[in-house]
């Protein structure tokens, strides 16, 4: 579990984050950690309590991008937490918001700004665009409404976001509109696929199954492409 230790300063609250082992629990236990090669992992909710001073002494992570926020209010309950105790273990982070059908880009903005602390990020901020987010919306409604989105996160944190989508879903809906971002695709295949249109991917999500020390539950392996290094995606 996490301990939250609560320290009264003149009408101010100071949070503390402490880690205690014992509430990790490895459910992968006894099979093999990931040997092929990646450069960063993506986590929420769904991984559990993670240990990151272990993770953090993995050579092959560079990145880690964590769930802040989905649609207007939703915020991921680990969010916090994870994000503390990752930063504190020394990992680059960066935050994502899960885009979704069922408000608007102002509203969905409003939330991610409110919860992913400009100060607190190492990263670009990332939109995840999927299509069971979005199924509601006509293409035409999706790039009109992440046009609005990706703005709002310019003005806000200084850069245009990350864009994280599926390889089929991006090139049939996004592309060409937002090839001129830095592109995160999930293709879960031997091979990148193809960017319809001008451009590169430059984050292979190639695995979703992976296991890491300090995370008890399969988690995202991500690498570079395109020539793309760990300075593309500082903020």
């Amino acid at each position: 579990m996490l301990l939250l230790v609560f320290l009264l300063n003149p009408g101010l609250f100071k949070i503390t984050v402490k880690q205690v082992e014992s509430s990790f629990y490895d459910h992968l236990k006894g099979k093999p950690y990931s040997r092929m090669a990646y450069d960063g992992i993506d986590v929420s909710k769904h991984n559990g309590v993670i240990q990151w001073q272990e993770v953090a002494k993995n050579t092959h992570i560079q990145f880690v991008y964590i769930k802040a926020t989905e649609g207007r209010s939703l915020v991921d309950k680990r969010y916090r937490a994870n994000i503390a105790a990752a930063r504190e273990a020394g990992l680059r982070v960066g935050s994502y918001h899960f885009f979704t059908s069922r408000s608007s880009a102002q509203a969905q903005f409003r939330n991610f700004s409110s919860v992913a602390d400009k100060q607190q990020q190492d990263l670009i901020p990332l939109v995840d665009v999927e299509e069971k987010g979005v199924r509601s919306w006509t293409p035409a409604q999706v790039v009109d409404s992440l046009s609005v989105f990706v703005s709002l996160v310019k003005q806000h944190y200084g850069k245009l976001p990350v864009i994280y989508s599926g390889s089929h879903f991006y090139n049939e809906v996004l592309a060409p509109h937002f090839n001129h971002h830095l592109l995160f695709i999930a293709a879960y295949k031997d091979d990148l696929p193809k960017l319809k249109g001008p451009g590169r991917y430059n984050i292979w999500q190639y695995s979703e199954r992976g296991h890491v020390k300090g995370i008890g539950n399969y988690v995202d392996l991500n690498r570079f492409v395109s020539a793309t290094t760990i300075d593309d995606l500082l903020l």
